[in-house]
């Protein structure tokens, strides 16, 4: 039987066919959430911006993953700093206090939600000990930063000798090796790992490539100044598809140089969340960026140094409202 959100997409006229076959490109559409279970994760560029979400947001997540990132607003609004303290962990490495401060600061201004709302939340960090795009020392540092606002001790894992990369069971370049498509083929899951951190036990599982939709991203923002891709995508469980079942929902945000443009879709199709997200109801909504040299960003990265401006890390921020307001569609708010 074909599934109602199928029937709604074919009824206007938009073909649901994975995004790998046909580029046909449907609205984001409602979805069935339970209510506690939207959490975030990202690699690199986009584990900062992992970060960021949960900060910024922390009413609204429940946990968040980092993969080869590192503390809320460590570049402090400057490449300089993104790169040696953030990245190489020079020059002192990221100044935790004093980030600890500002997002204090920042909460109290109401321009991110309360810090107290990360007391209970679940937060997962993966560093691989052979990295040397985002030094392992740095990332260790968000066990210091969130000291303070998260209860329970953070799950890690700092011992595989992974290169920069996502670490997945048996896709991407050898586990040990800097490249392309910075998927690492480590036998261990990330995603999943990060997932059970989260969730509990999980049931492992086999994606289906037809439950991957590629989704309009331009209704969500508006000027040129924003690195955002025209579209992302989302992996929709066939358990989710009709919203009979509430499901978990989960935001991944990719890293720089695995944009559309360089390795077409094998973040959202391989970076390994689909297979735990099809087994355990897990709607999982990939966001895309793009380059754009004339903000300074040659490699597609999330912005986690303020090439969008100021607000880069505040809810005001563009590439913050956006990712907000993709999750609030699927939630229906």
């Amino acid at each position: 039987m074909i599934s109602l959100l199928r029937f709604l997409l074919v009824s206007v006229g938009i073909c649901a066919a994975t995004n790998s076959t046909t580029g046909n490109t449907i609205t984001l559409p409602q979805l069935n959430v339970l209510e506690g279970s939207v959490t975030v994760s990202g690699l690199s560029s986009g584990g900062f911006m992992a970060v960021q979400m949960h900060v910024a947001y922390s009413s609204l997540f429940s946990g968040v993953g980092v993969f080869a990132g590192g503390p809320y607003f460590c570049a402090q609004g400057t490449l300089t700093l993104a790169l040696d303290q953030c990245m190489y962990n020079v020059l002192g490495g990221p100044q935790i206090s004093k980030l600890i401060s500002y997002t204090n600061d920042q909460a109290a201004k109401g321009t991110i939600d309360p810090t107290e709302n990360m007391a209970d939340d679940k937060v997962y960090v993966f560093s691989g000990s052979k990295d040397t795009t985002v030094y392992p020392a740095v990332v260790k540092t968000l066990e210091d930063y969130y000291a303070p606002f998260v209860n329970s001790p953070l799950t890690t894992e700092y011992t595989i000798p992974a290169q920069h990369c996502i670490p997945s069971l048996d896709y991407g370049e050898p586990c040990g090796i800097n490249s392309s498509p910075y998927i690492g083929d480590c036998e261990y899951s990330g995603a999943g790992h990060a997932f059970e951190t989260f969730y509990g036990d999980l049931s492992s599982g086999t994606a289906k490539e037809s439950n991957l939709f590629q989704f309009d991203q331009t209704e969500f923002f508006t000027g040129s100044g924003t690195s955002i891709n025209d579209f992302g995508f989302v992996y929709i469980p066939t358990a989710c598809s009709d919203g009979s079942t509430a499901c978990r929902l989960h935001m991944s945000f990719h890293g720089c140089a695995q944009d559309y443009a360089s390795i077409g879709d094998v973040w959202a199709d391989h970076a390994g969340y689909n297979d735990w997200a099809e087994a355990n109801d897990i709607i999982v909504v990939y966001p895309y960026a793009k380059k754009d040299v004339s903000l300074g960003n040659s490699n597609a990265c999330w912005d986690w140094w303020g090439y969008t401006g100021p607000d880069y890390a505040l809810q005001a921020g563009v590439q913050m409202e956006f990712s907000k307001e993709v999750l609030d569609r699927l939630m229906g708010n």
